[in-house]
């Protein structure tokens, strides 16, 4: 399978605007404003306004995965925080109850499972962004080095 569609397959709904543009940047690869010449990719030589296009527009579709992977992480990293903060709670009370006093619930616990099988998905989700991102990052600039 061919990276572009591998992408396309592999889109989680919540990343679908920050990833990568692959095949607007591969589309850049293919077009060049040079003149003739039967040696370079597709009949036409690469010239140095095409390199500045093309770097301006993988540096712009950098910034975009990069800042949609900081937002996230720094999400995760707040929600990690909150529920460790409620555990320690629920743990706290659970060890501190007397022989006559009931503890957390049972409901209680189920909740915070519930919390940390979330953030746990929402990792899992990210680095899937993170790895499909770089992968394409790595194949176009690849083909860069190959057609230019």
């Amino acid at each position: 399978m061919k990276f572009g569609e591998q992408l396309r397959s592999s889109v989680i709904r919540e990343y679908q605007w920050y990833y990568i543009g692959y095949d607007d940047l591969k589309g850049e690869l293919k077009k060049s404003t040079g003149p003739l010449s039967a040696t370079a990719h597709n009949g036409r030589e690469w010239t140095e306004e095409d390199e500045q296009r093309f770097v301006g527009k993988l540096e712009s579709e950098l910034e975009k995965v990069h800042t949609k992977q900081q937002v996230k992480a720094m999400e995760i990293s707040r929600r990690i925080a909150v529920s460790e903060r409620e555990v320690k709670e629920v743990v706290h009370r659970l060890n501190e109850r007397g022989p006559r006093e009931d503890g957390p619930s049972e409901e209680e616990f189920m909740l915070l499972e519930e919390d940390v099988s979330d953030i746990i998905a929402d990792v899992h989700d990210l680095a899937k962004f993170v790895q499909l991102n770089y992968t394409g990052f790595y194949k176009i600039i690849k083909k860069h080095d190959v057609s230019c």
